[in-house]
């Protein structure tokens, strides 16, 4: 996937006068985690999405921005406004003006899994416009408030002199260059007609709008019935929201190096997630645990989810300093909300001191403790350059990694 500037707007000022409960749907609890939490989580953790913005209502503006506190990538929580779509332009006016794309999507739709985005995205690479859509098999009839049918809604009909047929259930998130998105509110009359979507914004400006595979776990909460469903869908293994085949094995490598730092500067060597008794630390913007930065790598490659550099970019201050087995935690969640477990880590730490080896169990352990898996499943190796290069003269330390995992 060609590098795109992107971020997202999750509207979240609806009313939610469906759900029947007094408290608005994205704070239900979907196996012990908000629905509002899930999907930040889902932008969060991919590395395309560089920045979002939610739209809350006036009377939960507070207690939402404190809870966004815990996502780095959201720039502010702004009010919503009358309409979605009022809402979602308020949205579009928050993000950084250097983004080129927008991806808009209902904070109710907890369940959003990575390759959908990156479905969207390339959609909107492709023709600029694009929505994850679902075909209906079943007719669709037009019932009235006495509950009687009033209409059946064709399957086909002539548009622009094309006999058009399939009828589909387009979901969130929308996508779109934002520059059209913008051009498209400008020339919508809102005054005769509402606009439902983005899609139907950037369609009525004359935009193409790609329609990408939908995703059915993509469930929107509207009713307390839905949460259920949503805790269904999470624990069923037989139908993973992953889009690789069940079992399949995929291997990825990384690789890093981190200079020696000053030793007056104070700082500490973190290899696995443990101080290493040491004169100096390593020079970087988080704790420069070389180790942790090559597994990450690894396991980011083996799937696809790009790289530590994009998924943390030493150009944000949220990092500076960071713990990288909390970066680790990250790439292991990522990956569980990708539709993959880790099987095995397999890494060599090349340095000429201090030595490695006796504290080889508890680096390995604290890896197993951060991805949730068993000790046995990472290795830890060190050796010498043989006094050769930059390690051999001690200016610094290098790493490689392997990790191999398995879709769920």
């Amino acid at each position: 996937m060609a590098e795109t500037a992107t971020g997202a707007v999750i509207p979240a000022a609806g009313q939610a006068r469906r759900f029947g409960s007094d408290k608005n749907k994205i704070w239900a609890e979907i196996a012990g985690r908000t629905v509002l939490e899930r999907t930040l989580t889902a932008f969060q953790s991919h590395p395309a999405i560089s920045a979002i913005v939610v739209v809350a209502g006036a009377e939960e503006l507070e207690r939402v921005r404190q809870f966004v506190a815990a996502f780095p990538k959201v720039l502010c929580v702004v009010e919503g406004g009358d309409t979605r779509a009022e809402s979602v332009r308020r949205g579009l006016e928050a993000l950084p003006a250097s983004l080129d794309t927008v991806l808009v999507h209902d904070a109710a739709r907890p369940l959003l899994s990575a390759a959908l985005i990156d479905r969207v995205i390339e959609g909107v690479e492709r023709v600029g416009g694009a929505v994850p859509g679902l075909p209906l098999s079943d007719t669709v009839k037009r019932v009235g408030r006495d509950g009687l049918v009033k209409k059946t809604v064709a399957r086909s009909a002539e548009v622009d002199g094309e006999k058009i047929a399939g009828l589909t259930a387009v979901q969130t998130p929308q996508g779109a260059l934002i520059a059209n998105l913008y051009d498209a509110y400008s020339r919508f009359d809102f005054t005769t007609r509402e606009a439902t979507d983005e899609a139907s914004l950037l369609e009525a400006a004359g935009y193409p709008v790609a329609v990408v595979q939908g995703d059915p776990a993509n469930i929107k909460v509207t009713r307390q019935e839905d949460v259920a469903l949503a805790e269904q869908l999470l624990n069923t293994s037989t139908q993973p929201l992953s889009s690789h085949p069940q079992g399949e094995i995929r291997v990825g490598f990384g690789y890093d190096v981190h200079s020696y730092s000053d030793p007056a500067s104070g700082r500490k060597l973190f290899l696995g997630g443990v101080e290493i008794p040491h004169d100096c630390g390593l020079e970087g913007h988080s704790d420069a645990d070389v180790l942790l930065h090559a597994v990450c790598d690894a396991l980011l490659g083996a799937v696809s989810l790009g790289d530590i550099g994009i998924l943390f970019p030493n150009t944000d201050d949220t990092y500076k300093g960071i713990s990288s087995l909390k970066l680790l935690a990250i790439v292991g969640e990522r990956l569980a909300q990708a539709g993959w477990k880790v099987v095995n880590i397999d890494a060599t730490v090349v340095a000429e001191a201090p030595k490695l080896m006796p504290h080889r169990p508890a680096m390995q352990n604290a890896m197993a403790q951060c991805l949730g898996i068993d000790p046995t499943r990472v290795s830890v190796k060190a050796t010498t350059s043989e006094k050769m290069g930059f390690v051999g003269r001690r200016e610094g330390m290098a790493c490689w990694a392997t990790a191999t995992v398995q879709a769920i």
